[in-house]
């Protein structure tokens, strides 16, 4: 995946913060967690501290994209994409996106039939598995960026409304990314 992704951790973790409303000394507060934790994390001079992971990820979803990397590693996944941050093109994006995992998906089911191991795949169908995957994960990083780019925008507290479980009563028609999203949870 060439992907033009923010740099590292820390530039999500800087994001995050700046996408917060709060001045850092408030938002260190109520993490618990010192200032100069937040800044040396902004920096990347070290880690968000593992007790206060979790009040950080709750304050936006770029802050919880940011420790779920922190944790996991997964850039691929829950990176931050550089490029174009209007709504209109992240649309745009993800439709594309969208068609192409589509496609690789296409011939899955086939590809899988009666195989249930990869010792059973041939290096062609290993090679056509692992492009729809990356597919599928391109794909859902570009949803989740979409989903970065409206929870700050319309500050949606999707990070509270993921913790929480989306009810049926609470989606709404247009929320079919959001949906998606829990599909992949």
């Amino acid at each position: 995946m060439d992907v033009n992704m923010l740099g590292d951790l820390s530039d999500m973790v800087q994001l995050a913060v700046m996408s917060c409303d709060i001045p850092p000394k408030v938002l260190a507060k109520e993490v618990e967690c010192s200032l100069s934790a937040i800044y040396e994390a902004a920096k990347g001079n070290r880690q968000i501290p593992a007790k206060s992971m979790r009040e950080f990820a709750k304050t936006n979803l770029i802050a919880a994209a940011s420790m779920a990397m922190q944790v996991t590693g997964l850039k691929a996944f829950f990176g931050y994409r550089k490029g174009d941050r209007h709504i209109q093109s992240r649309l745009v994006e993800l439709k594309m996106y969208d068609k192409q995992a589509d496609e690789a998906m296409h011939s899955l089911p086939e590809l899988l039939f009666n195989k249930n191991n990869r010792a059973e795949l041939s290096d062609e169908e290993l090679n056509n598995l692992i492009r729809a995957v990356t597919k599928m994960i391109e794909r859902d990083n570009v949803s989740f960026n979409l989903m970065m780019e409206l929870d700050i925008k319309y500050q949606l507290n999707l990070t509270e409304l993921m913790q929480k479980g989306i009810k049926k009563e609470t989606a709404c028609a247009g929320t079919h990314t959001i949906s998606r999203f829990k599909n992949i949870m």
